[in-house]
């Protein structure tokens, strides 16, 4: 298994911007956004551990990549039901974002291999629409560009294995979870 220092390096950045976001939301009425913030910090944990040890990184490749499926399904989810109860919608509507998200994440563990990605696409694109639209009309500028943020990250950064100016693809994604990390905390609080 190879190392990649420079995916280390931004792994140990968005752990740190995921600990900023998890101590800023501590305060917070729910526990979703510790839940989304946490997946985000446990998976940069396990991605240093995974990119930056070249003796022991394949220890935790497996693990690594469970935690990136469950930050790429219920990390946003997590921040839309937690805008969706902030604006008093009733808790129905607002879980309903965060439970049918969990549905691929099913099909994955029974299935042990990843053939749902584009229901993956269509949760996720969801998503940032409802928390996009959701924030415009309650004038939260933070939640909106933490949905273009996301969507972006996602649906154009992630796993195109290409490189942007000299940097990996995984090291740009993780760039831009630092983004709509803050971006979401900031809606949150807002």
């Amino acid at each position: 298994m190879s190392t990649r220092y420079s995916t280390a390096l931004s792994h140990i950045i968005l752990a740190g911007t995921g600990i900023y976001c998890l101590v800023g939301s501590k305060n917070h009425a729910s526990s979703f956004p510790q839940g989304s913030f946490g997946i985000i910090t446990l998976n940069s944990l396990l991605g240093i551990w995974r990119w930056g040890n070249p003796s022991y990184g394949s220890s935790v490749v497996d693990l690594y990549n469970f935690t990136s499926i469950l930050q790429d399904l219920l990390v946003l989810p997590c921040i839309v039901t937690t805008i969706w109860l902030t604006y008093g919608y009733t808790w129905e509507i607002a879980y309903a974002y965060t439970v049918v998200s969990i549905l691929p994440l099913i099909t994955y563990i029974c299935d042990n291999s990843n053939r749902s990605n584009e229901m993956v696409d269509i949760i996720i694109g969801v998503n940032c629409i409802s928390l996009g639209v959701l924030s415009f009309i309650h004038q939260n500028y933070f939640g909106v560009a933490s949905s273009i943020s996301y969507a972006f990250t996602h649906f154009i950064v992630k796993n195109d294995n290409e490189t942007y100016f000299n940097v990996t693809s995984q090291d740009f994604y993780n760039y831009t979870m630092c983004f709509f990390a803050v971006f979401a905390l900031k809606a949150i609080l807002d």
